[in-house]
Formats: structure tokens, C-alpha cells, sequence
């Protein structure tokens, strides 16, 4: 078996790489740095997600309806497949740690689903024993990803998570859903701070970064997550994760 990390990406922010153990698991570590305070929200399609950090007061917060918590402290956050999670951070850095598998699918009632929980500074030793811990944690915290509820918001949402890979024009998406593209997405953005079309790049993205960690090549992952533009994907590649998918490297003899 090679010794080295299954894939890598690289940026001046951050790297991924595969851990050897546990096998069944990715593991991201990620140095962030902001120059002013902003909003940023993170959606990973198929992905699922759990990060942990050890956070300093006034550093970062997590929105949760239409209020926002702050953390302190070891927290962890999971962040089920097809969700939306929205930070409000300060100025300056952190660092943090992120699991996920290519190959565990969720429990039924992890799926669509965000969940805070406290941390107790270790990392879980697989995918079975992190899903049993946040199931079963009574100190959980589930986050309401809508910052007011919206029927057009939740609807548009489900539309794009079923149909992001379609050629489809987000007008056509307001058209087949029977709303006005500005009801929609204005809607859509009150609701979680984002646009349709902004929430449909995270989707495609996140798709094909599944797509190449799985040993697959950047015309057939572009394709696949539903860019029709090469263009575009680089565009939408390196504004998300900070690098080209050429400069993503995958070694496929990791699991051989």
C-alpha cells in the first residue's frame, strides 16, 4: 500500500488529505484566514460533513434561524448531505478539522439534517462510531438552516437538490415550480443567504470534487456535476475550493 494521501488539494489556505486510520475516512485539515468580518454560507451537495475546532471567543458564529450562536470552545458540527449552513466570522484566523467518507451513506435520520454538538478534543475512530455519537447526544443542538421559514424557498431548494446536474435554466426552475424567478429568488435568499444559482454552483462543485477523489477525470466530473462550460467549472472550481481541479491529485493506488 502506498503511504501516500489518497488525493490532496492544495491552496495557500488550506489542504485536504486522505488519513490512513481510520481508512473509511477523509480527513481536512483547513488554516482560514478573513480580512474583514463577513457571512459565508457552505452547502456540499452529496457530501456530509463533520468539522471540530477549539474556537476563541468572538471568533465565529453559526446561524440557527434567525438567531446566531456564537462558539466557544471544542465544538463539532455536522453537516448532513443537501444542507445549508451559515457562519457570520470575524477578522482574522482559525483552524479547524473535517471528516467525511466517499463510501458511508448517512443513517436515515442524519440525511438533510445539521446538527451542533459539543466536542470532547478527540477524533471519532470511524464513520460508525461518529454517527452513533451524534445520534445518541443529548447536548445536540439541531440547526435551523431557514433564517425565516419560506414554503417557495424550501420548495426551490428541493427542486435544485433533485435537478442540479439538468441544463435547466434557473428562470425554468421558477416557471416549473409556478413562482416568479424574483419571488424565487428573492425567497430563496432571505431564506438562506444565498442565491439559487449561487446554492446550484455549491452543489455542482461539491459534485465534482466527489467525482475526482474518486479517481475520475476533470472532463468526465465537469460533465458529470452538470457544468456545460469548462470555463465556468474553473471559474466556480477555484472560487469554492481555492485551486484548478488540475492541481487536484488523486493516487489511485491509495486503496489498493
Amino acid at each position: 500500500m502506498s503511504n501516500k494521501p489518497a488525493f490532496t488539494v492544495k491552496s495557500k489556505n488550506y489542504h485536504f488529505f486522505v488519513d490512513s486510520q481510520p481508512s473509511d475516512f477523509l480527513l481536512m485539515n483547513r488554516i482560514q484566514s478573513y480580512q474583514k468580518d463577513q457571512s459565508v454560507v457552505d452547502a456540499y451537495g452529496e457530501l456530509w460533513i463533520f468539522a471540530f475546532a477549539n474556537l476563541a471567543p468572538n471568533q465565529l458564529f453559526i446561524r440557527h434561524g434567525e438567531k446566531s450562536i456564537p462558539l466557544v470552545g471544542p465544538w463539532g458540527i455536522f453537516i448532513g448531505d443537501y444542507s445549508l449552513v451559515e457562519w457570520q466570522v470575524k477578522k482574522g484566523g482559525f483552524s479547524w478539522q473535517a471528516l467525511t467518507s466517499l463510501k458511508k451513506e448517512l443513517p436515515l435520520e442524519l440525511r438533510g439534517k445539521v446538527f451542533l454538538v459539543p466536542w470532547n478534543r478527540e477524533a471519532p475512530k470511524n464513520t460508525d462510531e461518529l454517527f452513533h455519537n451524534i445520534c445518541h447526544n443529548p447536548d445536540k443542538i439541531e440547526i435551523e438552516s431557514q433564517r425565516k421559514s419560506s414554503a417557495v424557498a424550501l420548495k426551490t431548494k428541493n427542486f435544485i437538490d433533485k435537478n442540479y446536474h439538468e441544463n435547466t435554466l434557473i428562470k425554468t426552475v421558477a416557471d416549473e415550480l409556478n413562482f416568479s424567478w424574483a419571488v424565487m429568488t428573492r425567497e430563496f435568499k432571505k431564506s438562506y443567504g444565498i442565491s439559487p444559482i449561487e446554492y446550484r454552483h455549491k452543489l455542482r462543485v461539491f459534485k465534482a470534487l466527489k467525482e475526482l477523489s474518486s479517481g475520475m477525470d476533470v472532463t468526465t466530473a465537469l460533465s458529470e456535476s452538470g457544468f456545460t462550460s469548462s470555463s465556468q467549472f474553473f471559474i466556480q472550481f477555484k472560487k469554492h475550493l481555492g485551486v484548478s481541479p488540475n492541481n487536484y491529485h488523486y493516487n489511485s493506488r491509495r486503496f489498493s
